[in-house]
């Protein structure tokens, strides 16, 4: 089974297991515990389904071994397992249960807003990272030039964003400004992100989506700012504050900043993870280098000065002499 499934799609469970078919007697399919849908082999007809919460589940495409969930829904989500059971001797084994998570995907790709794309070396500069609406909160992880930011420096911070405030500055300046009054270190590079939460799933009444929308509201200024937490159901994720020297960092050849926002459900482990969605956006910043040259001090104006006068008198001298001397010859 796999571990997410899309908000209207579809996902197959299998049971596994190696019983001969002349020994199979029973087998159960079940979601936290209670049956969703059962085979016994010597019944007219064999199948019989039971309620699933949040999908649709056919006896068509049903076998011994496998069912198929249809037109899934939040509610489908939680521990799936089964039950295969013996007529000869008389013996029933369960499987360990599996995880099944129904998300809402992102719509778009994630947007960084930069206030400029001009840096100089150990210049301040603050940004984020918007990304769009999904359930559950989608985990965004910062790369500069390649390399993943370390979360062991950032600052967390969890904040929520309801979807009429899609662009994400109202909830952006809010925290921003809360920082700016408990911090006392200037940061040299600040990223920052927000996640929008999904406050109207589609296909929910008008009604509902403005009592959400009014919790959400409250809930807002009480969230403002919290401690780093795990994501949980129709949360937004965590906005993060990352303090960078510019001066440290690696720039590529062309001096240029490299900076991207990865948004992915579930969150960032590595690379090589199977992600449910993800998404991405990466905007260049050149930073201008500070120039470096000499210039000439007092005293080596005054040295210079006085030797060029020293030069022009000796050269002076020498010019008397050799008058001098032709005069006498």
């Amino acid at each position: 089974m796999e571990r997410w499934a899309a908000r209207g799609g579809s996902v197959r469970l299998r049971c596994v297991h190696d019983v001969p078919p002349h020994l199979l007697d029973k087998v159960v399919f079940l979601r936290h515990g209670t049956k969703i849908f059962q085979y016994i082999r010597d019944r007219k007809p064999p199948y019989r389904n039971f309620t699933t919460p949040g999908a649709v589940l056919k006896i068509a495409l049903a076998t011994e071994n496998s069912i198929i969930l249809q037109n899934l829904d939040f509610a489908a989500s939680g521990s799936y397992s089964c039950e295969v059971s013996l007529d000869t001797p008389i013996y029933t084994k369960a499987s360990s249960e599996k995880q099944l998570t129904v998300f809402h995907p992102q719509k778009h790709h994630p947007r960084i807003d930069f206030p400029t794309r001009y840096l100089s070396f150990g210049e301040t500069l603050k940004t984020n990272c918007t990304t769009a609406p999904a359930l559950p909160a989608p985990h965004i992880t910062w790369f500069i030039n390649g390399k993943k930011m370390d979360e062991l420096v950032a600052h967390s911070h969890k904040f929520r964003v309801p979807m009429s405030e899609r662009n994400g500055r109202r909830g952006l300046q809010r925290v921003l400004e809360q920082e700016s009054l408990l911090s006392t270190d200037t940061p040299i590079l600040a990223l920052t992100h927000v996640s929008h939460v999904a406050t109207r799933p589609p296909g929910c009444m008008l009604k509902e989506a403005l009592y959400q929308a009014e919790s959400l509201s409250d809930l807002e200024e009480a969230n403002l700012v919290q401690g780093v937490s795990r994501h949980r159901s129709r949360r937004p994720n965590r906005g993060r504050e990352l303090y960078v020297t510019i001066s440290e960092l690696q720039l590529v050849a062309t001096g240029r900043l490299e900076v991207t926002c990865v948004s992915t459900i579930p969150e960032f482990r590595s690379i090589e993870d199977k992600f449910a969605d993800v998404r991405n956006d990466t905007v260049i910043v050149d930073v201008i280098r500070p120039s470096i040259y000499a210039e000439p001090s007092i005293n080596d104006t005054i040295t210079g000065s006085s030797t060029s006068r020293g030069s022009i008198v000796i050269s002076h001298l020498i010019l008397n002499f050799i008058i001098i001397y032709l005069h006498i010859v």
